[in-house]
């Protein structure tokens, strides 16, 4: 029997497991939390992530859960939009990352919950997969050395609100961006990225009073946004400082590969990490065939896998990057509005 070990219960583990035990392989997920998480943001499944989805068993849940986004738009601090509203190509669908997570692990083995690893010893599996995140220590065991992630100089707020939307609305401001995005269960997502070198001074602190803050770092924006921080629930909001990775020069190494965020974790400002995390799962799950055509050298399989997602994977975390700084950028704003509605004129 083809055994794969795989650390991190998250999106990127949790779908490795459900699309290897489809596969006929005997998987294990150790995860370190106690539990599924019951809170977090909206998470858009665009449609190759969805198509992975479906693979795992999981996707047909996804659709019933989640909201169709059917509209994108950016607008300015004071709502003027910068270009013409953009109607989403294909099924795209908004669903909150414990939605999301309730339906892989429907459809994947039983976790091994409160399983924190330190290092792979013990582990005499013919595979194992590093889905722990930014922070990963699979990623130390694949370079040799451990690589910390880079602050990007921005912090961001999310949460929720009761309400409704079909449309995805981004307002970029000097330093400063809000977003609102349909979300599942009756609720709108929302989240603010700021530079806080840009935040006025004297302003409430994010985490002990996160509506006060955004009343103050928002005041005299679109009155959407205004609205929005008056309906925000306040137990719900998250505070954290934003980072990615360094480009890796390898994300394999024998019969170790990572995935997702132990790879290339990236800025929030394209909206793609998890899916970016599906598509790995979907590729190293290829890579790696039925379980009984293995052969039990993995190094050639994962050798394929490196190829298909690490520079695939890392295009879209350096495209991140770019974006957070057009979108807070305080220089430049006339010409890039400009070219924004130049864009969306001929898309």
């Amino acid at each position: 029997m083809a055994t794969a070990a795989i650390i991190g219960g998250g999106i990127g583990g949790l779908a490795t497991a459900a699309l290897l035990t489809e596969q006929g392989w005997e998987v294990e997920v150790f995860e370190r939390a106690p539990s599924l998480p019951g809170t977090g943001t909206a998470l858009g499944m665009w449609p190759e992530a969805l198509a992975v989805l479906d693979r795992a068993g999981a996707g047909e849940r996804v659709r019933e859960i989640g909201i169709d986004q059917r509209f994108a738009e950016i607008r300015s601090a004071e709502g003027h939009r910068l270009g013409s509203r953009v109607e989403a190509k294909g099924a795209t669908v908004i669903i909150s990352r414990p939605r999301l997570l309730e339906s892989l692990a429907a459809a994947a083995p039983a976790v091994r919950f409160g399983e924190r690893r330190t290092d792979l010893d013990g582990l005499d599996h013919d595979v194992i997969v590093g889905a722990d995140g930014i922070n990963s220590i699979t990623r130390t065991h694949v370079l040799g050395h451990v690589v910390e992630p880079r602050p990007l100089g921005v912090d961001v707020l999310i949460g929720r609100c009761p309400g409704s939307t079909d449309v995805f609305t981004e307002y970029w401001g000097p330093g400063r961006l809000f977003g609102v995005t349909p979300r599942d269960g009756g609720f709108i997502n929302w989240y603010a990225e700021f530079d806080p070198a840009a935040i006025p001074a004297a302003c409430p602190d994010p985490d002990a009073d996160p509506r006060g803050f955004l009343r103050a770092a928002y005041r005299g924006w679109d009155p959407r946004v205004i609205e929005t921080i008056e309906g925000i629930e306040v137990e719900s909001a998250l505070h954290y400082r934003s980072r990615d990775l360094p480009r890796l020069p390898r994300i394999v190494r024998d019969n170790v590969a990572l995935i997702g965020d132990a790879a290339h974790a990236m800025a929030p400002n394209l909206g793609r990490g998890a899916c970016e995390t599906l598509l790995d799962a979907a590729a190293l799950a290829d890579a790696l065939g039925a379980a009984d055509t293995f052969s039990g050298d993995a190094s050639a399989a994962l050798a394929g896998y490196e190829r298909a997602r690490r520079l695939a994977g890392q295009r879209t975390m350096l495209l991140s990057r770019a974006m957070r700084y057009t979108a807070l950028t305080s220089r430049l704003r006339a010409p890039r509005d400009l070219l924004l509605r130049g864009i969306a004129a001929v898309a």
